[in-house]
């Protein structure tokens, strides 16, 4: 069995009771990674709204304007045969609307700057505004005979919504199916206009205009906190069985434990296991290779073991492989995506990192988003949770190679010098157990890039709720819930994965702190290392204790290892013979 680290091994060794809990405390904790995080979230808030080009004297009593003339010729055109949208077709009840509410309620317009208006409108939802008016340099006359020169409808579902500013004539809703036909950067013509550069706008005639100012129309902000009943239901369940469980644990447990390698020690040193004597030399390899095979002869050995050993080498080959593949896949499933996701945002974002970094960490924006058709809000919470609970299993594996390791090198501190045994339930002499059943030097780092990570992880794939309303505020805003994602943040996550990989690579090739028998968690290799001879082990176990050679046996003509807490004890000679206590070796 394995001592002190998680082990799917013990599963078959321990009882059916146990076993249970242990299953049920797993399964509880896969809808915990799945759901728990969309209990409550918040959505962003969008507006669709109408852009309306208008002379300089548009706004001025009297001045000519026939707005059914000008929206029967806006329809005329063959490019709005792109504005089918969710309001149908034609939208001239939309584009009427909107003029109609600003000559009825003129007050909820504010006047802004041409650099001012790129600004605000420079956002993907814009949340605070909705209806627009651009003043143009232009008066009505015989060439622009009509104050109303031309109207679009910004759609929040689409592309990068904003780009209408320097890529006006793309602006309909159908944006969403079509290639850019220039490079569009509506913040490079935000920085343009705030240094000065005058703002031209393309009509859908193609008539190139100057914007001197606008018309806003100012809105409530409608973001909200939302909170999912069902799920913290589920929530609520999971912990409440979790809590069950350990309770039920408390209660029925009255057996003594074996959870660190103190209370191995204590065990066996006061009930002998007899399967194990004659093999004080073994260690974990020879356990698994020859003492598990059955039939074998215990007979004196040679210690051939020159040198200190490494911490790696406490930890079994297949829990190093568990660990090293599935974070390869990890990192290679998000090194793909990020690539993925830079060129998909190249195609109308800048994707260095001070772009990527001023992007930020899990904001929801119109292009980076994962190409995918959700039915349910449930299905985009699912798949931007998934990455939790396989990140929640790397984890696991990760923390038991420094359980492992950190083991070893508790072990090794024996065969250094004499020291008390660190157990569960310490009597007199022994010490108490870590709280975290680590050394708070590494249980608390570990803890911390647990949290660190899943927290990157929530911000490179999230939930994105997006509520749209329509430019007359009238409707019932459309939901859209999506899922997310944030190059920066993958880029973090990668980083951070792969210096912990480093880290915990680098940390095995520490030495041990003296020569010992690498018995890593195995249990028949700790016994073996616990046979003594000529002393009361009850008497020695609250007392200070160090591994090593303690002298010839007396019945066998050999020397022995075991723990001792005389000052004799040395560490191993290296060509030396040993064996086993007594006449139990045969």
């Amino acid at each position: 069995m394995d001592v002190g680290v998680p082990s799917v091994r013990n599963l078959f060794r321990i009882k059916g009771e146990r076993t249970l809990l242990w299953i049920v405390i797993g399964l509880t904790s896969i809808p915990l990674h799945l759901l728990y995080n969309a209990a409550v979230y918040t959505s962003v808030a969008g507006n669709d709204f109408v852009v309306t080009v208008v002379t300089n004297n548009h706004f001025e009593p009297g001045a000519y304007s026939n707005m059914t003339e000008a929206l029967n010729g806006y329809f005329e055109m063959p490019f709005n045969a792109l504005a089918v949208g969710r309001y149908g077709y034609p939208n001239f009840p939309l584009f009427s609307g909107v003029l109609e509410g600003y000559n009825v309620n003129t007050s909820s317009y504010e006047d802004l700057t041409a650099s001012e208006c790129t600004k605000l409108y420079n956002t993907d939802y814009v949340s605070s505004h909705r209806n627009l008016f651009l003043i143009t340099n232009h008066s009505s006359n015989t060439t622009h005979s009509n104050t109303i020169l031309d109207m679009i409808h910004v759609g929040n579902l689409g592309i990068s919504p904003s780009s209408w500013m320097c890529a006006y004539y793309q602006a309909g809703e159908a944006r969403v199916y079509l290639e850019p036909a220039f490079p569009c950067n509506p913040s490079e013509l935000t920085s343009n206009v705030m240094k000065g550069i005058p703002w031209q706008v393309n009509l859908t005639t193609g008539e190139e205009v100057g914007i001197s100012g606008c018309k806003s129309e100012k809105t409530g902000e409608k973001c909200r906190v939302r909170f999912m009943l069902n799920i913290m239901i589920v929530v609520i369940c999971c912990n409440f069985v979790k809590a069950c469980c350990m309770v039920m644990t408390v209660v029925r447990s009255r057996e003594p434990t074996l959870v660190t390698l103190g209370d191995a020690v204590d065990s066996f040193l006061r009930a002998p296991d007899r399967t194990t004597m004659g093999i004080c030399f073994a260690d974990r390899r020879y356990i698994k290779r020859e003492w598990t095979r059955g039939g074998w002869r215990a007979v004196p050995k040679q210690w051939k073991q020159k040198g200190v050993q490494r911490w790696w080498t406490s930890v079994s080959k297949v829990r190093w492989i568990t660990c090293t593949f599935f974070s390869s896949i990890i990192a290679i499933a998000a090194g793909v995506s990020l690539r993925w996701g830079m060129d998909y945002e190249g195609q109308y974002w800048s994707t260095d990192i001070k772009s990527m970094w001023a992007r930020g960490f899990g904001k929801a924006n119109s292009v980076a988003l994962v190409n995918l058709w959700f039915r349910t809000t449930t299905q985009s919470i699912l798949t931007a949770n998934s990455p939790q609970t396989i990140l929640a299993f790397l984890y696991l594996t990760y923390n038991s190679l420094f359980t492992c390791m950190l083991q070893g090198h508790e072990w090794s501190l024996f065969s250094h010098q004499h020291r008390p045994l660190r157990v569960t339930s310490p009597r007199l002499g022994q010490r108490f157990t870590y709280w975290l059943q680590l050394p708070y030097t590494y249980a608390i780092p570990l803890m911390t890039l647990s949290g660190l990570l899943h927290w990157l992880t929530s911000q490179s794939l999230f939930l994105a709720m997006i509520e749209v309303s329509d430019p007359l505020g009238k409707d019932d805003p459309v939901v859209m819930a999506g899922v997310g994602f944030s190059c920066i943040a993958i880029i973090f996550v990668l980083t951070l994965g792969l210096l912990a990989l480093l880290t915990v690579t680098g940390m095995g090739y520490k030495q041990f702190a003296a020569e010992t028998t690498t018995v890593g968690s195995c249990s028949a290799a700790i016994s073996a290392a616990c046979h003594v001879w000529g002393v009361d082990p009850e008497e020695i176990v609250g007392k200070k204790l160090r591994w090593g050679d303690v002298g010839i046996a007396p019945t066998l003509g050999v020397r022995h290892l075991t723990f001792s807490s005389e000052e004799v004890v040395r560490k191993p000679v290296f060509g030396e013979v040993y064996a086993g206590t007594g006449n139990d070796w045969k």
